[in-house]
C-alpha cells in the first residue's frame, strides 16, 4: 500500500512540473558490455569511434559498476534506482512489481513520451518492463536469429522512422521523449557482421591475447555459433575449449562491440540530422559485463568479480554536462534514474532514492559531473563506498546445469552473492560462508583471494555485507532471517 501512495503521489508531482524546456532524453543499453573493450575506458583496439566521440562532447565514467551480473535485476535496477535486493526483481521472482516508481512511469507522468525498443527477451512484456511506455516494441520477437544481427539494425531502422515521422508532427514536436534502446549483440553467440567480424580477428591487429596471425575459418565458424547453454558446459568443467578458442571469441565479441557502435553511430547521425542532439541527453551504458574464460567463467552469471560488474557510462548533454569530462568518481548504474529525473525538471526524489535507515545511505546518487540537476546537485559516492552488487540464489539457472551434467553436484553454485566493496577491498560473500577478499589495488585481475589467510578486514566486511542484507529493505530472495542460514532461498 505505501509503494502504491508513493507512486500516485510521485505521478502528481511530476505533472505539477510542466515540459517547459525539458531535454529529450535517449537511454541506450549495450548489453553483456565490458568497459575494457571500449575506447572511452583505454582500449588498444578502435571498437567504439561513435561512442568515443559523444564521451569527448560530455562525461566518460571510468569507474561505472553494475548492481547485478545479469540483465533482469540489473535493469530493473536501472529503473527504479534500487539495489536488486530492494527491487526484488530477480531469480526467484522474475518480474518488475507493478507499484514500482519505474523511470518510465515517472518521465511519463510529466508529460514525456515514452517509447521502447529491445532485442533481449529478459527486458520485456513477460517481467514488466513496459510499464510507463507509450510505445514498446520487443524487436527480438521479429529477427532473432537473423545471421549476423540480433535486431540492432532493425532498432536503428524504428528509431529513424519515428524521428522522421515526429519531424513532420507538430503535436509531438511539443512533447519531449524519453527513448530507451537494448542492444543485445555482445551476448553469446559472438557473432558479429562484416565488416566488424574480420577487421577484429588476429588477422586484423593485434588481439586481446596479444598474439598475430592468420586464423583458421573452420575456427570461426565454429565458435561464432557457440552459444548458450553450451557455455554453462565450459564452466562445469566439461567443456572443451581451448586457450586459442578464447582468444578468438575474445576478438569476436571485440567486433560485436565494434557492430553495436556503428549502430549507436547511426542514432546519433538521426538526431544531429533532425536537429535534436543538443537538446538530448543521450546515455551509452551497459547492464553488466561477461567473463571471457577470467577464473574459468563464461558468460555472465555465478560470479561477482570485476569483468562482469565494470560497464561503460557516457554522458552528453551540452546544456548541464561540461565536454571532455573523464571522470574516476565510482558511481553505480542505477545513480542514472535520480541523474534523468533531476534533468527532467522532476526533483522530488533525485538524490534521496531507496534510504535503508540510519546505517545506510540512499542506494541511488545524482552522478557527478552533471548540472542542473537541483535537489540533487553535490550529491555523489564516496570514495570509500561501500559499492555493492547481488546475485541472487539461482534456482532457474541450476535446473539449465542439472540438465546439462547429470548427477553432478550442483552445492558449489546454489548460494547467494554479494560485492560488498569500499575503497580498493572488496569481498565476495557468498551465503554458503564460502567468501573471497580482494585488494584491487595491488590485485585488479582478483588473482589472489586473502580471506583464506584471514586477511584484515574480511570479518569487518563479513559483518556489513549481511548487515546488509538483514536491513528492513531487503526483499526475497536476499531477505536473511539470521546469520546462521547457509543458503539464501
Amino acid at each position: 500500500m505505501a509503494r502504491a501512495l508513493l507512486v500516485a503521489a510521485a505521478a502528481i508531482l511530476s505533472a505539477a512540473c510542466g515540459r517547459a524546456d525539458r531535454p529529450n532524453i535517449l537511454l541506450i543499453v549495450v548489453d553483456t558490455a565490458r568497459a575494457d573493450r571500449f575506447t572511452t575506458n583505454g582500449y588498444a583496439r578502435d571498437t567504439t569511434p561513435a561512442i568515443e566521440a559523444l564521451g569527448r562532447d560530455g562525461a566518460v565514467y571510468l569507474r561505472a559498476y553494475a548492481s547485478s551480473p545479469w540483465t533482469l535485476p540489473s535493469h530493473a535496477s536501472l529503473f527504479t534506482g534500487l539495489h536488486p535486493s530492494s527491487h526484488g526483481a530477480d531469480s526467484g521472482h522474475l518480474r518488475l512489481d507493478e507499484d514500482l516508481p519505474l523511470l518510465a512511469r515517472r518521465l511519463h507522468a510529466a508529460g514525456y513520451r515514452t517509447l521502447a525498443y529491445v532485442e533481449n527477451p529478459w527486458v520485456g512484456k513477460d517481467y514488466n518492463f513496459h510499464l510507463g511506455f507509450d510505445t514498446f516494441e520487443e524487436v527480438w520477437r521479429g529477427v532473432r536469429g537473423t545471421e549476423g544481427d540480433m535486431g540492432a539494425g532493425a532498432v536503428s531502422e524504428k528509431t529513424e522512422r519515428w524521428l522522421s515521422w515526429r519531424a513532420q508532427n507538430e503535436d509531438a514536436r511539443g512533447q519531449p521523449f524519453f527513448l530507451f534502446m537494448n542492444y543485445f549483440e555482445p551476448h553469446l553467440p559472438y557473432n558479429p557482421p562484416e565488416p566488424e567480424r574480420a577487421r577484429f580477428l588476429a588477422r586484423g591487429g593485434a588481439p586481446a591475447g596479444g598474439e598475430s596471425g592468420a586464423v583458421d575459418p573452420a575456427d570461426v565458424e565454429r565458435l561464432r555459433r557457440f552459444k548458450h547453454p553450451e557455455e554453462v558446459r565450459q564452466i562445469l568443467g566439461a567443456g572443451s575449449l581451448s586457450p586459442a578458442d578464447f582468444r578468438l571469441l575474445s576478438d569476436l565479441y571485440d567486433g560485436e562491440i565494434a557492430y553495436v557502435d556503428r549502430r549507436i553511430g547511426e542514432v546519433v547521425h538521426s538526431l544531429r540530422r533532425h536537429g535534436l542532439l543538443d537538446q538530448t541527453v543521450v546515455v551509452v551504458t551497459s547492464d553488466h559485463g561477461e567473463m571471457l574464460g577470467e577464473h574459468g567463467f563464461m558468460d555472465h552469471k555465478f560470479t561477482l568479480y570485476e569483468p562482469v560488474l565494470r560497464i561503460p557510462l557516457i554522458l552528453r548533454y551540452p546544456r548541464a554536462i561540461p565536454a571532455g569530462q573523464r571522470l574516476e568518481t565510482p558511481v553505480l548504474l542505477l545513480d542514472l534514474y535520480p541523474t534523468l529525473l533531476g534533468l527532467a525538471g522532476i526533483r522530488d526524489v533525485a538524490g534521496r532514492v531507496g534510504t535503508g535507515g540510519a546505517e545506510w545511505p540512499p542506494e541511488a546518487l545524482a552522478l557527478p559531473g552533471v548540472g542542473g540537476l537541483g535537489a540533487a546537485a553535490g550529491h555523489g559516492r564516496s570514495e570509500e563506498g561501500p559499492l555493492i552488487a547481488e546475485f541472487a540464489r539461482p534456482g532457474e539457472f541450476l535446473e539449465v546445469m542439472r540438465a546439462l551434467v547429470p548427477g553432478l553436484d550442483l552445492t558449489p553454485w546454489d548460494r547467494t552473492l554479494v560485492a560488498f566493496r569500499v575503497g580498493e577491498t572488496k569481498l565476495i560473500w557468498g551465503s554458503d560462508g564460502r567468501h573471497q577478499l580482494f585488494d584491487l589495488d595491488a590485485d585488479p585481475a582478483e588473482a589472489t583471494d586473502l580471506a583464506p589467510r584471514g586477511a584484515a578486514g574480511t570479518s569487518n566486511l563479513t559483518r556489513r555485507a549481511e548487515g546488509w542484507l538483514k536491513r528492513p529493505a531487503a526483499r526475497p530472495p536476499y531477505a536473511v532471517p539470521g546469520v546462521h542460514d547457509r543458503i539464501v532461498r
